[in-house]
């Protein structure tokens, strides 16, 4: 069955409490305004990352398959480094989205790669261009630039 934002938020809140928060819905508006949210998506507290996680792919209801993408975002005038998993489930037809906020001075977060093995590839990608350490990860390294680079270049 297929769930809205709400009840997947309403899902999350219930298992894992104050560990995630600021629900904001999709943006109806077909002129896609710069600033309009496109997806549903709540922010995550990074240290509970790895439960709300395994929580979106294991609960039935909810069975998030699908790490659909994994980026990163540098918010310079905040001081936040903002990891964004996009994630779908094929059983239900139900896509969510969910949001870190890492300090920009030492951005890390919890390896979900054990849970979606998509995401091997698209956190070392992250951490590649961006710095973005996902601990636990079984095999951090440069993915896209040569070892020898000092530094990120995003």
């Amino acid at each position: 069955m297929k769930l809205s934002a709400q009840e997947i938020f309403d899902r999350l809140l219930a298992a894992h409490g104050d560990a995630v928060s600021s629900l904001t819905a999709a943006s109806d508006d077909p002129t896609n305004k710069p600033g309009a949210p496109r997806d549903a998506f709540c922010h995550c507290r990074p240290d509970a990352w790895l439960a709300v996680a395994r929580t979106l792919r294991e609960e039935p209801a909810l069975a998030m398959d699908f790490l659909q993408c994994v980026t990163a975002v540098d918010l310079i005038k905040q001081s936040l480094m903002q990891v964004v998993y996009h994630l779908y489930s094929y059983a239900h037809r139900h896509a969510f989205v969910v949001k870190l906020d890492l300090p920009r001075a030492d951005p890390r977060a919890p390896s979900v790669a054990g849970v979606w093995r998509t995401a091997n590839w698209q956190e070392r990608e992250q951490y590649d261009l961006l710095g973005v350490v996902f601990e636990g990860h079984p095999d951090l390294r440069r993915l896209l630039m040569p070892d020898d680079w000092v530094g990120h270049p995003m």
